[in-house]
């Protein structure tokens, strides 16, 4: 099924504004859409003023009228209360991972950059790591996305039935052996974020199967 990946980033003081007017966006179309299958967001875990929002839609949903009118609002949006933004980039779901076929209530991405020379090697090690921790950890669902719009960029995805104490991880042993395996091939630090539970939506049976 075909994804898109989207991210702002709020002007100053505009947080709490691009915060709702995005939620807005999701309740008026996202869940009206026969078409889309899950919608997400998340928002940056230290200063608040990010955010990423992942849709998957069935692949009747591309060009419909919901979707057009959708992303114009975006634009919209972006345009009154975003220092930056990515128009939808395409994504490829290369690895995932689920013990559970139900949605959960939280969750975290990591959005993970190199140079697109290195994109198969850090594609490989993703896997890898997200394979040992679903092991070792069991979430309720794990994914790593290439974001095919934009060679050498990635996502990890987890969703969990529990909270996940994000500043946990990244000061443990566990996080410093990911660093060890990625730290080389990435161009910049990995930014982190949690799900943000006013846009969690999975269309009812998506899961299943």
């Amino acid at each position: 099924m075909p994804a898109f990946l989207r991210r702002w980033v709020a002007l100053d003081g505009h947080e709490a504004e691009l915060r709702q007017e995005l939620s807005f966006i999701h309740q008026t179309y996202t869940r009206k859409s026969p078409h889309v299958m899950e919608s997400l967001m998340y928002r940056e875990h230290f200063l608040g003023s990010e955010f990423i929002g992942l849709v998957v839609y069935a692949d009747a949903g591309l060009a419909t009228t919901e979707r057009r009118q959708a992303l114009a609002r975006l634009d919209e949006v972006a345009a009154a209360h975003a220092r930056f933004s990515t128009p939808s980039l395409r994504v490829e779901l290369i690895a995932e991972f689920v013990t559970s076929p139900h949605a959960t209530p939280y969750g975290v991405a990591g959005l993970l950059t190199c140079q697109p020379a290195f994109a198969a090697e850090v594609a490989g090690r993703l896997k890898g790591l997200v394979a040992e921790l679903v092991e070792r950890l069991r979430p309720a669902r794990m994914l790593v996305g290439e974001v095919v719009d934009k060679p050498g960029q990635f996502f990890v995805l987890g969703d969990s039935s529990y909270p996940v104490d994000l500043d946990r991880y990244l000061q443990s042993s566990l996080h410093r052996q990911h660093l060890v395996a990625l730290e080389s091939l990435l161009v910049a630090p990995t930014r982190w974020f949690a799900l943000d539970p006013v846009w969690r939506y999975v269309k009812a049976g998506a899961r299943e199967g």
